[in-house]
């Protein structure tokens, strides 16, 4: 049986069961605690039987001036996890939170180099066929927002430099309306890329447009550790609910109730009424109010 923590999205469940079995009272709380994350432990093993374990991940700070009119970024660390077979890039935030607790046990405040945004995004490549897929999930709902095949012209250029302890060459692409620019290295095994920027012919270790308002920082590698392995699990079903209504039921599920988080992302701009509570963002990037569009 693999061990693993407990994923951020199987925590995700625990915020749904009866108000009686989130609050126990008296001498049965610990009993009961233990006994809901020892029910998640099993799910989550279930849940990951069948996944890919990646050789290792990359670790970004993506930052993104979504809002021009009113000069507003978003950051969010994600990792891009890989395999020879296949790649995802995902959300950092809860491999983050879940690592924090594991070695700082005692710890009374969380990881100081968390922007604590979570998007629930996955991009998937194959590299040998050249696949690319998108997904969404929404609590349990998996959303297949887009399978097709990658036809990114990237333009290798033989200037190099290096960034960390990286030998880096440079190569450029116009895609979406923007002209990037990638910094690669072969210093890594086999290859990678956030979002979809894939086909380049080793691990990307910087990405930026040229306009510097869409931007991917190398931040580490990321390792298995103790109690936390890297697994990249492809949906095993995706929901009957049209795809055409899942901006619809974006905006539903995201409920967050943060306030400051909501002026922060411009979105209350948008609303001068009164915001019902179920209508408020999630802290991923679709909360934003955004007026620039990475694709353009």
């Amino acid at each position: 049986m693999k061990k693993i923590i407990i994923p951020a999205l199987l925590l995700a469940f625990a915020s749904v069961l009866p108000a009686a079995a989130q609050a126990p009272r008296g001498g049965n709380r610990n009993a009961q605690a233990e006994e809901r994350m020892a029910k998640l432990r099993e799910e989550a093993n279930a849940y990951y039987a069948n996944a890919d374990t990646a050789d290792y991940g990359v670790r970004y700070r993506f930052n993104y001036l979504f809002n021009k009119e009113h000069n507003l970024r978003y950051q969010e660390d994600r990792i891009v996890m890989i395999t020879p077979r296949v790649t995802l890039d995902m959300s950092y935030q809860g491999i983050g939170e879940d690592r924090w607790h594991i070695t700082n046990p005692a710890a009374t405040s969380g990881d100081t180099s968390l922007a604590y945004r979570l998007t629930p995004s996955y991009y998937f490549y194959y590299p040998e066929s050249g696949r690319a897929v998108k997904t969404y999930r929404i609590i349990s709902e998996e959303f297949k927002l887009n399978d097709s095949k990658s036809a990114n012209n990237w333009i290798i250029s033989d200037e190099q430099r290096k960034i960390g302890d990286y030998n880096c060459r440079r190569a450029d692409l116009d895609k979406g309306g923007r002209h990037w620019t990638a910094w690669y290295t072969n210093d890594l095994p086999s290859a990678g890329a956030p979002r979809d920027f894939h086909g380049l012919p080793g691990v990307v270790i910087e990405l930026s447009d040229t306009d510097g308002e869409v931007k991917w920082t190398f931040n580490s590698i990321v390792n298995h550790i103790e109690g936390d392995t890297l697994f990249i699990k492809y949906p095993d079903k995706f929901t009957d609910l049209p795809v055409e209504q899942f901006p619809k039921i974006l905006r539903l599920f995201a409920d967050a109730g943060d306030n400051n988080y909501l002026k922060g992302s411009g979105v209350m701009e948008k609303q001068k009424a009164n915001y019902p509570k179920k209508f408020r963002p999630s802290t991923g990037l679709d909360a934003c109010l955004i007026d620039n569009p990475i694709e353009r």
